[in-house]
């Protein structure tokens, strides 16, 4: 594949790469009409830039729908082109992929030794704001990495996760590794990260639970009772969430119909989400 490197129509392979300023390869993104087609594409661009596989790592493989798209070109990975220019590297290819005819593309992804470490510096990130040199978590989803979202704070990521990705929550590691094997990206979501330790993700996102304050001005607001933050003194950091606050809320609208006053259904909803029933609670009949 003489002309690898020389931007042109294509019908078999194209090759979408993130570069610093210093122009060195720090991103590696291969669309093809098969799997064979993109790692023979893979070793003839490695190859034809004076590459060394062993440094970079693989962070996803696998099949996906073209959908209604016509070609990929850097204009139509615009997302991936923003992402990347956040972390200072621009998006080149090697020409345009038309896609007549095509119903299902194969893509490998690989970064550079360095590039991980930068994403795994940035695993700390909440994810909810843009700070410094952190991504949110639609930015680092749109890199196409396969993602594991740490979610102790329990928003709802549906809406974050690319529709030609897996979204996979508390899997099995064997699930887990199984679906790399077909999805061009997996995002597993969990709040038992230890399970997956051994799993090559490209990107963990760990979004931390609400603060005791925030917690509590969230339930305010949810349930228009107010509560006191030395109510949540015994509540674990893991249930310091949304989940909680729509489960409590839950409880006291239940308990609201039962007659009980608003503050002592609020106190009783709070115990019964951490598994107890205070010993002096009691509904007339």
């Amino acid at each position: 594949m003489e002309d690898i490197l020389i931007p042109k129509e294509r019908r078999d392979a194209v090759v979408l790469i993130g570069v610093d300023r210093g122009e060195n390869v720090e991103f590696i993104k291969v669309y093809a009409v098969s799997e064979e087609k993109a790692e023979e594409t893979l070793e003839a661009f490695l190859n034809a830039k004076g590459l060394f596989p062993a440094d970079y790592r693989l962070v996803g493989r696998g099949s996906e729908e073209v959908g209604d798209r016509k070609a990929i070109t850097t204009k139509s990975e615009e997302k991936l082109s923003s992402s990347l220019a956040r972390l200072g590297l621009r998006l080149l290819s090697n020409g345009v992929l038309y896609l007549d005819g095509i119903e299902r593309v194969y893509q490998l992804t690989l970064v550079s030794e360095k590039l991980y470490a930068k994403l795994r510096r940035m695993r700390e990130s909440q994810g909810v704001k843009k700070r410094g040199g952190s991504l949110s978590i639609s930015s680092a989803l749109s890199l196409g990495l396969h993602t594991l979202i740490v979610n102790w704070r329990g928003i709802n990521v549906e809406p974050l996760v690319p529709e030609d990705a897996t979204l996979l929550r508390e899997p099995s590691p064997a699930e887990v590794l199984e679906a790399m094997k077909t999805s061009p990206q997996v995002v597993v979501e969990t709040v038992f990260p230890e399970k997956y330790f051994a799993v090559p993700f490209g990107v963990r996102i760990k979004i931390p639970p609400l603060s005791k304050e925030e917690f509590a001005r969230e339930l305010e607001d949810r349930i228009g009772v107010q509560v006191d933050e030395n109510m949540l003194d015994d509540y674990p950091a893991e249930l310091l969430n949304y989940r909680s606050i729509e489960s409590i809320a839950h409880i006291v609208e239940e308990l609201l119909k039962m007659g009980v006053d608003k503050e002592k259904a609020l106190e009783t909803a709070i115990f019964v989400n951490l598994g107890f029933v205070p010993s002096d609670f009691r509904l007339e009949d």
